[in-house]
């Protein structure tokens, strides 16, 4: 019952998790979401589970509903309804990691109060150390709680995953030192078991009886020792009538905590004490029938035993003060509605968002489930129908976080109170994902050279591990094939407003942790909200506030630089397979797409890297995906074309901000080869959702281009020109159906390495100078092959695109693209 923070103390303890778990009775959502999740970060940001009482949970989030908007997000909580007349009632911290596991049992609700604010009992464990009994119990009572909670499989294997995937768990003794609830026999029976012989005393502190005190009744009979019962002076929860009942054995003292000291004693311990030895039993229990006197039909319950000498037990109770006469206890048991819990004509059990789905489970007091119920979101209403499983499901794109059920009733419509929405794409994440996301969590400013090899480390076998898909295909809308309107991409003013641009050639130290953490995501960034703009000038006050510089990373070492080139070479041969696609759900693919962008740039603008080989590890890559290499049409074509709802789950302005740098960063760099501009423009005209974006497009730009400030244009400027090169190159598309006319045109006979030509219905380049009365070596873009053909067949798309009828300003925009940036390598 010391006032030490119990969280603190186990964060201080281990030093990465991977995985937490927490079992509470009650929960204060907002401690969770600004505390809790805060502070696990501090021990790697481990994966949040919480299992807690249905009933407080759902209290406590329809007070908290508007604000806590981070549940089903960043941490999981799973309701437990045990039924009723039954409370889910256990306290429990589980940390997990790589070497090893630390636990708490104890007395106190997640919330300030419970774990912090309240005089608290709590036993502690840890393993490799000697708690290694008390951790493979808990593992067996998380098994129970999960099937107590009817938890799905993505919770089991989360919070069960150390036990089953850590070198530790193997080592782990037989299952000791924990007592639990439900059970085959009550924690009364068990515990007095414990006790070998007969107690001299006997002491019990608990702040809640049942209202008859059948329970301590009963204990005080069957230990037949002097008892001490231990009430809170000013908290009495014992009525006069259930004292004056008790055993002559039992007898009450009222405590109060010491000066100065917290002032609500929340404690549960039941302490049997010998000549030189005391065996201790605390944690969840009240001294209540359905605590300690029922099965399977009562309380979930958790208790710890610890064996103390008779001097550490002095030195426990050290804080509490006990008189000498007993609190004034009242005439009716203040608790006496303990057991009630309230039945609402409906009640949501769970709402679970995935692949464009929602499924919500009810529980209805007239016990019949109705056919059909309207789920209200923020977004607005739908109607949800029953499905063999009990459950109603409905499609959607965006749910928001929280909704509400409506039911047709005897008394007209009934609303139930609201419910937070499990984003299960968010919190289902495996092992490397999740190592990735806690190396970027909670870190500011510039990457160092070592954090960027470690990055890149996790990000590889991130890459090589496949990632589940869930939730059906076709229930997010397709992307239609959008046809540019080049009046609009070509009219002033469009896609532009005002902005700071980013002066060329310098260096600009970012918060390139901020940026990478936010692009890893499957949800993508936060809304970007830009810096406001600087006021005007006073002369008369006081001169603005200097920033201080974010530090610039050191220069790569030579063996950090080979190191690095390493992983580089590895990222892409990990993602240059098609099979590498089919193993990401589209959402994560559109992540670990505007990843790899947003890492290879911020690799080659680190001081020491050797850029060239930089480039041409990122253009192989990017002809892979987008463009096609030699035996292989593009990857994103084929993903799409067996995937025709990917578009709408991987389109976000993130991904269009880091698709618009990755082809800045290439563009006239001879690792691309001298037709790379003309292929992404050909991309923009092939795949529009993919630099359309989202409204915030301009915003997502805006703010990589503050992040990137070496480049000689802002990123919006970039992005401009490449939307409306893809515009002009589709325009040339369809004028070019019928080309054969343009035939007679060409009056030049040599063409030149890297040039684009029109042959056989699609754009192809020249692999090598030729003569057109000769054979041409090409490759054919759209076939992604090599093909030979007779050279006067191939028309140069610059001799004729004079001819083609297309407005002035889109063939000066396609003339500057058919113009070869310059010799380099043969595409394949």
């Amino acid at each position: 019952m010391s006032e030490t923070n119990v969280l603190q103390k186990l964060v201080d303890e281990i030093k990465r998790a991977t995985t937490a778990v927490i079992l509470t009775h009650n929960i204060d959502f907002m401690f969770a979401q600004a505390i809790l999740v805060n502070r696990l970060r501090k021990c790697g940001s481990p994966r949040l589970t919480i299992f807690a009482d249905a009933g407080c949970a759902a209290g406590s989030f329809n007070r908290q509903s508007e604000i806590a908007d981070r549940v089903g997000r960043s941490f999981r909580v799973v309701p437990v309804n045990l039924g009723p007349g039954r409370r889910f009632h256990p306290k429990a911290i589980f940390l997990a990691g790589p070497e090893g596991a630390s636990l708490a049992v104890g007395s106190g609700n997640l919330g300030h109060g419970g774990w912090s604010g309240n005089r608290e009992i709590w036993t502690y464990f840890s393993f490799p150390l000697n708690g290694g009994p008390a951790i493979a119990a808990f593992r067996d009572y998380l098994e129970k709680v999960c099937d107590l909670a009817d938890a799905s499989e993505a919770v089991r294997a989360t919070v069960l995953e150390p036990f089953r995937s850590e070198a530790w768990a193997a080592d782990l003794p037989e299952p000791e030192g924990l007592l639990a609830l439900p059970a085959d026999a009550p924690l009364m029976d068990r515990f007095l078991a414990r006790f070998e012989e007969p107690p001299l005393s006997f002491d019990l502190l608990v702040p809640y009886f049942d209202a008859e005190g059948v329970a301590v009744s009963d204990l005080a009979r069957r230990l037949n020792v002097p008892m001490r019962v231990l009430i809170q002076h000013g908290k009495e929860g014992l009525s006069s009538p259930a004292a004056a009942n008790l055993p002559a054995s039992a007898q009450i003292f009222g405590v109060t905590p010491v000066e100065n000291g917290r002032k609500t004693i929340h404690a549960k311990l039941y302490a049997a004490i010998y000549a030189n030895r005391a065996v201790l039993i605390a944690g969840s229990a009240n001294c209540s029938r359905a605590a300690l006197l029922s099965r399977h039909n009562g309380n979930a319950e958790l208790m710890a035993i610890s064996y103390l000498s008779v001097s550490e037990y002095e030195e426990l109770l050290s804080d509490i003060q006990i008189s000498d006469h007993p609190p004034d206890l009242p005439e009716v048991a203040p608790n006496e509605d303990w057991d009630a819990i309230e039945s609402p004509p409906v009640r949501i059990l769970s709402a679970s968002f995935e692949g464009g789905v929602m499924t919500v489970r009810c529980a209805f007091s007239a016990g019949v489930a109705p056919s059909q119920i309207e789920v209200v979101l923020i977004v607005g209403t739908s109607v949800a129908v029953v499905s063999e499983d009990g459950a109603y499901s409905f499609n959607v794109s965006d749910p928001g976080s929280r909704l509400w059920v409506e039911i047709d009733t005897a008394a007209g419509m009934v609303r139930s109170a609201p419910m937070w929405i499990d984003h299960e794409a968010e919190l289902r994440i495996g092992r490397p994902e999740f190592n990735v996301q806690a190396k970027l969590n909670g870190n500011v400013g510039p990457i160092s050279s070592d954090s960027l090899i470690d990055i890149f480390t996790l990000v590889v076998e991130h890459y090589n591990s496949p990632i589940r898909w869930a939730g059906s295909g076709g229930r997010k809308k397709v992307v239609s094939s959008i046809k540019y309107n080049l009046a609009d991409v070509f009219s002033e003013g469009f896609g532009q407003r005002a902005y700071a641009a980013v002066a060329s050639g310098g260096y600009v130290a970012a918060d390139e942790w901020t940026l990478m953490n936010d692009y890893f995501k499957v949800g993508g960034s936060p809304r970007y909200i830009p810096d406001p703009e600087d006021p005007p000038e006073d002369t008369d006050g006081s001169p603005p506030e200097l920033k201080v510089p974010l530090k610039r990373p050191k220069p790569l070492e030579p063996t950090q630089v080979e190191k690095l080139r390493r992983l580089i070479d590895k990222a892409v041969a990990s993602m240059s397979s098609i099979a590498f696609l089919e193993s990401r759900p589209p959402a994560r693919l559109g992540a670990d797409i505007r990843t790899a962008a947003l890492l290879l740039a911020i690799a080659r603008r680190r001081e020491g890297v050797d850029r060239g080989k930089v480039d041409a590890a990122s253009a192989r890559l990017f002809h892979t995906l987008f463009t096609g290499n030699e035996g292989s049409r593009p990857l994103l074509d084929l993903y799409v074309e067996g995937h025709p709802e990917a578009p709408g789950f991987m389109q976000s302005s993130d991904l269009t901000a880091a698709m618009t740098l990755w082809v800045a960063d290439l563009v006239n760099k001879p690792e691309a080869g001298p037709w790379f501009e003309f292929a992404a423009t050909r991309l923009a005209a092939a795949h529009p959702w993919l630099i359309e974006g989202k409204e915030d497009r301009l915003e997502s730009l805006e703010r990589l281009s503050a992040h990137v400030g070496s480049l000689s244009e802002a990123l919006p400027d970039i992005w401009l020109s490449w939307i409306q090169g893809g515009a002009a190159v589709e325009a040339l598309m369809c004028s070019l159906a019928e080309p054969s006319e343009f035939l007679g045109a060409i009056t030049r006979s040599h063409v030149h390495y890297g040039e684009i030509v029109w042959i056989g219905g699609q754009f192809a380049v020249a692999q090598a100078d030729f003569d057109r009365k000769s054979k041409a070596e090409l490759f054919l873009l759209r076939d992604a092959r090599q093909a030979k053909f007779m050279g006067e067949k191939a028309i140069p798309i610059v001799d004729i695109i004079d001819k083609v009828d297309l407005p002035g300003i889109i063939l000066d925009v396609l003339k500057r693209i058919l113009t070869p940036a310059g010799r380099g390598p043969k595409v394949g």
